[in-house]
């Protein structure tokens, strides 16, 4: 009846599933939409550490965007990090993939993303997200 008791009353520590589920790795999705454009941004696994960017880029009809390149700059100016820029690499899926960016200090960062359309035209999208 003791041994009853006791585990029952151990029972109460651990944390329900729902909580489990919410601490696992679950990307981050931030989506920037202006009427030129249009980009999906899927950071993973959204914490603390390296970090892998996939950038899905469209145009405002959410048809695909041609870029002949695109750059994703970090900033953290509230902790003192300026900005770091990383090129981004197109992949054989159509995305562009930026792979192992730090993320070193949670808060909340900017990101600005340069997709280059002509040598004379380049479109800037930008947003804030959340590490915690």
């Amino acid at each position: 009846m003791i041994a009853i008791l006791g585990l029952v009353a151990l029972w109460r520590f651990t944390p329900p599933p729902r909580v489990l589920a919410m601490s696992a790795d679950v990307p981050l999705a931030v989506h920037i939409h202006t009427d030129a454009a249009m980009f999906q941004v899927l950071i993973a696994p959204g914490k603390v550490g390296p970090n892998d960017f996939v950038l899905q880029l469209m145009n405002g009809d959410a048809s695909p965007f041609a870029a002949k390149e695109a750059t994703l700059t970090l900033s953290l100016p509230e902790r003192g990090i300026e900005p770091m820029e990383r090129a981004a690499a197109r992949g054989a899926d159509g995305y562009w993939h930026v792979r192992k960016v730090p993320l070193p200090v949670p808060g909340r960062w900017h990101m600005q993303i340069d997709a280059l359309v002509t040598d004379f035209k380049k479109v800037t999208l930008e947003d804030d997200f959340e590490v915690r």
